[in-house]
């Protein structure tokens, strides 16, 4: 019963995150188009953030195995605090920039975690992770949802305030876990299991591909959609509405299809899809282009579950925190080079570019998959 409720705890914490995550995916890249700073610059800022992601995520994952996961749970909950706050103040893109490193930080602090302790309490097993997925879109669709009127009744600057009073409650949540099996900290174990050229071939192909997944999140991540909606005319609350919706089904589907026990048909099934819909999205009109970003709820909460049932198979129960914070290292280097990129090439280019790169780099990371998880 301990253990089920500590399980629950998490959850809870998981779901508190993604609705945070799901409001500011909406309100952050309007409210910075608002405060006249350039889509360049915005690439550039929303690129900071899986890298200071990632460096944090790969150093708290590695303490977490020696120390527990609790303190970096709480951690998550006072930076989420910090974050939101700084977002209050921010009018200059430095100060934005500032928010980003500290709010990236904050989930690096709990994807460090919250993998691990999940599949601590739950033997590795994989279906775990794709409930962890599920409610993260739902409530990050819930968020979204919600985004738009959150703006339209208290403006920005207030929504930012309800995000800082969410992560005083994660804060207080996040006291309520056990800290699980701790023990002294080495230096020589922790460079042993952060060592690639100790790790099995299976493991450092995926890290590749990972990277390219990465670049396809990237094209089309982060201020990614939210502007391209409001470059076909949409309102901020329209823009949470199509968002939240896609995000719910992405949630929806992933619970319904985790029974399914092939993983590589929906490996390489979500990557036809996914190449589809970015191949298309660029060249529809508003109507159609808002109605297949929804559809493709249904893909991503396919595609969740291959990317969940890769981590639990590749990585080692005895380091699962550093296992994953490596194996995801690849992704968010290139989601940040993805974002980066995208600015550049929207300013250029227009939406097609990025989205036809999103297309060509996923299909590359499916195929891949696929072919492999059958040796």
């Amino acid at each position: 019963m301990e253990q089920l409720n500590q399980v629950r705890t998490v959850l809870i914490i998981q779901v508190l995150h993604s609705f945070v995550y799901g409001v500011l995916a909406i309100a952050l890249p309007l409210m910075m188009k608002e405060k006249n700073v350039d889509i360049v610059v915005i690439g550039f800022v929303f690129a900071s953030m899986p890298l200071i992601m990632q460096f944090g995520r790969i150093f708290f994952a590695t303490i977490s195995d020696f120390w527990g996961r609790k303190p970096f749970f709480v951690s998550n909950g006072v930076l989420g605090v910090v974050s939101s706050l700084i977002y209050y103040f921010a009018r200059t893109p430095l100060e934005f920039l500032f928010g980003k490193i500290v709010e990236g930080t904050k989930d690096g602090a709990l994807w460090a975690v919250n993998r691990p302790f999940l599949l601590e309490k739950n033997g590795g097993h994989w279906r775990l992770l794709v409930h962890l997925r599920a409610v993260t879109y739902a409530a990050s669709a819930v968020g979204s949802l919600l985004a738009g009127f959150f703006v339209i009744r208290f403006l920005y600057e207030g929504t930012m305030m309800l995000c800082a009073l969410i992560g005083l409650f994660v804060v207080f949540l996040s006291f309520l876990l056990t800290n699980g099996r701790t023990k002294r900290f080495s230096t020589k174990e922790a460079l042993h299991s952060l060592d690639l050229r100790k790790k099995k071939r299976l493991f450092k192909i995926f890290l590749t591909l990972f990277f390219v997944l990465g670049l396809s999140w990237g094209f089309r991540g982060g201020f990614v959609i939210p502007l391209f909606l409001d470059n076909h005319g949409f309102a901020a609350e329209t823009i949470g509405l199509i968002l939240g919706a896609h995000i719910l089904l992405a949630g929806v589907f992933s619970y319904i299809l985790s029974k399914s026990s092939s993983m590589r048909r929906l490996i390489l099934l979500s990557g036809i899809l996914y190449s589809i819909t970015f191949f298309l999205l660029g060249f529809l009109d508003s109507v159609l282009a808002s109605a297949l970003l929804i559809a493709f709820g249904f893909v991503e909460g396919m595609s969740s579950i291959g990317q969940e049932g890769i981590l639990s198979r590749i990585t080692d129960k005895n380091s699962y925190g550093t296992d994953i914070g490596l194996l995801m290292m690849g992704l968010h280097v290139g989601e940040a080079l993805g974002l980066a990129s995208s600015g550049i090439l929207i300013s250029t280019w227009g939406f097609v570019a990025p989205f036809l790169l999103a297309a060509s780099t996923y299909a590359i990371f499916s195929a891949g998959s696929y072919l492999i998880l059958s040796e």
